[in-house]
């Protein structure tokens, strides 16, 4: 995808909010209460074009590029029932947080704290936790049965080859780790929808 996605311009409107969270003396809990709120915010105003009646109507329009996801935070193919995005949304971004040409203390921190705390998730950097709210989000107006469908983060990887994985997210799937560990080679976050 050359032009950005939706969820990067997005967040790129609001980075000067993201960083006063991010930067602020709050624990780490309070910090992501905080973000996924901001997730919320932005995700409402896009649940009119989350417009599928089940799970495979959705996965059809994914496969052949016409989801509302594939505007929202860019292409991706299936691994039998995670999908893997090509591009991490969030990349073009970086340069947008760092200072003097450095990422911040939080920049490491935050993510090492969270997987600390949130054992059921796995992230690589901060904007991880708005990015997996807000799909989370749009993937919930699909309708599954009595409920609906959610988005479980399985593995982020990142430009430079370090993958971490939610274990959670693993036992969700019927990909094993190695098959992830082939399937993300050069890719960015995998995820199922269940």
């Amino acid at each position: 995808m050359s032009e950005e996605c939706l969820f990067t311009k997005l967040i790129r409107e609001r980075k000067d909010k993201i960083k006063e969270i991010m930067e602020s003396e709050s624990d780490i809990v309070e910090k992501v209460v905080i973000l996924r709120r901001l997730a919320r915010e932005i995700a409402k105003n896009y649940f009119k074009i989350i417009n599928y009646q089940n799970l495979d109507e959705f996965y059809a329009d994914y496969e052949s590029g016409k989801s509302a996801l594939v505007e929202l935070e860019g292409t991706g193919f299936r691994e039998k029932d995670i999908i893997i995005l090509n591009k991490c949304p969030s990349v073009p971004l970086f340069e947008d947080f760092k200072e003097n040409g450095e990422f911040p203390d939080y920049w490491t921190k935050l993510p090492q704290q969270y997987m600390d705390t949130f054992k059921n998730e796995a992230i690589l950097q901060p904007l991880c936790i708005v990015h997996q709210t807000f799909r989370d989000l749009l993937a919930s107006q699909i309708p599954k049965g009595r409920g609906v469908v959610h988005s479980i983060g399985v593995a982020c990887r990142s430009g430079t080859g370090k993958v971490v994985y939610s274990d959670f997210g693993l036992s969700t799937s019927t990909v094993t780790k190695e098959e992830i560990d082939t399937a993300i080679d050069g890719f960015a976050c995998a995820f199922h929808l269940m």
